[in-house]
């Protein structure tokens, strides 16, 4: 009953954007279920990372978005190491599990970047198909943690809801 009423209520809020009181009654609990997990600016791989969440840090969940297919981000399957693109120079490494974005493909290969929010700093990588986990298409969920709200994707999110 209650993902039905979040179904409505979502679909409202589309129409109607003016009912925005509404939708803040529509609020439900969760978690995280990942390390350090970004909480973003908006629900992309690509936007501004604001803060970094906890395994098993409580959050408010205040609505959810699923785009309709997406197949130039993904998640990496394995630790990676990540190049200057004009002169090869090793910039950093990232660990499984963080989100990147996918530039093209050529043959069985992957060209993929990532954007340093610290540094500015962006660094590329070839990568073999099955180290990546694509992930368009994926729901992302607006999420309110510490007094600051931002989007999380959904696969670190663990909804918490009473189905009576």
């Amino acid at each position: 009953m209650i993902k039905r009423l979040f179904f409505i209520s979502t679909l409202l809020l589309v129409l109607y954007p003016s009912l925005n009181i509404f939708a803040q009654s529509m609020t439900w609990p969760g978690s995280i279920k990942g390390d350090n997990v970004y909480l973003r600016s908006d629900h992309s791989t690509q936007s501004k990372a604001l803060t970094t969440l906890s395994r098993g840090q409580s959050i408010t969940i205040i609505n959810s978005y699923t785009p309709s297919g997406n197949d130039n981000e993904a998640i990496l399957r394995a630790k990676t190491d990540f190049y200057d693109e004009t002169y090869g120079v090793k910039m950093f490494s990232l660990d499984r599990g963080k989100a990147v974005k996918v530039n093209r493909r050529q043959n069985n290969k992957y060209h993929i970047s990532f954007r340093n929010d610290r540094t500015g700093n962006i660094g590329y990588a070839q990568i073999e198909t099955n180290r990546l986990e694509f992930i368009g298409g994926e729901t992302w969920f607006y999420v309110e943690v510490n007094n600051k709200t931002g989007w999380v994707f959904g696969k670190y999110v663990q909804q918490f809801y009473d189905e009576h």
